[in-house]
Formats: structure tokens, C-alpha cells, sequence
């Protein structure tokens, strides 16, 4: 059972509010787009307040890796499959 939606893409906002703006209904909008009429709310609300269809950044943990470790990381794995975490660890401590 997967709990996760795909996001709203900026097309389908622009048909969000467009057909708001016509006064069509939330369930109407949903027929048209083919998703539910509860998810277009935020992205009502979002434009009513901000006047913006661009979603806001999610909030969430930094990452304890660079981009430039990540990449690091990933290359000593791809080359060597048999590497191990510590091995890595120290390797990316040099870096």
C-alpha cells in the first residue's frame, strides 16, 4: 500500500486555478485532472495567499554529505562493490 502521491506538476496548477478563476468546483476540477478534489486545496490556498503556483520547499534534515562526497561515495562503490562503510568513511575523511 503506497501512501505517497506524486507532486502536483506547474501545468496542473495553472489548470488548478485557471478552472477555480471559471468557478468551477473542487470535485469538477478533479474530474477534468484526473486527481482527487481534497489535493487541490493546498494549491488554492497557496495561490490565494501568495499569488504563486510554485510549491514551498519542504522542510526536512540537511544532509550530512556533500554533493561532492556523495558522488565520491557512489564512484568507491560502483568500482568496488566489496568496499566497506569504514573503509569508505576514512576515505571520505581525506577528501
Amino acid at each position: 500500500m503506497d501512501l505517497k502521491r506524486k507532486e502536483i506538476t506547474s501545468e496542473e496548477r495553472m489548470i488548478i486555478i485557471k478552472l477555480r478563476n471559471e468557478g468551477k468546483t473542487l470535485r469538477e476540477i478533479g474530474k477534468i485532472v484526473g486527481r482527487t478534489h481534497s489535493s487541490f486545496q493546498r494549491v488554492i490556498n497557496n495561490y490565494t495567499s501568495s499569488k504563486s503556483i510554485i510549491s514551498n520547499p519542504r522542510s526536512g534534515h540537511p544532509s550530512k554529505l556533500t554533493a561532492r562526497e556523495k558522488r565520491y561515495v557512489f564512484k568507491s562503490v560502483r568500482l568496488n562493490p566489496r568496499i566497506s562503510a569504514f573503509q569508505i568513511a576514512n576515505d571520505v575523511r581525506e577528501i
